[in-house]
């Protein structure tokens, strides 16, 4: 596995809309290697608006689950605040114009997701992202090349 390098993550979202997948988030909220730093260096960016970010409820809802699974409920909150209040960011949540957009967009393989993959992309396009951010499979699999960045190559 080779990941892109930070030169490369900046050129592909610098004044951008990007949806940010959840395990980008955990990355960074759990520090996970090789890819905290990029994820990092991602939300510095929004931070300094440079790109704007959508992060889907379900997204957020995932990250609080590894606190809540250890038993932190104060940890899980905090990271809900920190998403749901962080600068250059706006929560989608699922309502019943993101669900009229599952299945619409013909640059989605629908066939290949989830149902939550499916809730969180349609997300994203409810609020008109230029990019995807994720390191997911089945996001691999169903979203063009071109509209999708991953991490790792």
């Amino acid at each position: 596995m080779k990941l892109i390098t930070p030169t490369f993550l900046r050129k592909s979202i610098s004044g951008k809309r990007v949806l940010v997948d959840t395990n980008i988030i955990i990355y960074l909220t759990d520090m996970v290697m090789p890819y905290a730093s990029l994820s990092r260096l991602l939300f510095e960016m929004v931070e300094e608006g440079k790109t704007s970010a959508i992060f889907s409820i379900i997204s957020i809802a995932e990250v609080m689950q590894g606190p809540l699974r250890k038993g932190a409920m104060q940890n899980a909150k905090d990271i809900r605040d920190y998403l749901f209040n962080f600068p250059n960011s706006f929560t989608q949540e699922i309502n019943s114009d993101v669900l009229e957009l599952i299945g619409t967009d013909r640059r989605i393989d629908w066939t290949k997701l989830r149902t939550v993959d499916s809730l969180i992309i349609a997300s994203g396009l409810a609020k008109d992202v230029d990019l995807f951010i994720s390191n997911d499979k089945h996001f691999r699999k169903a979203i063009p090349s071109d509209y999708i960045l991953t991490f790792d190559t």
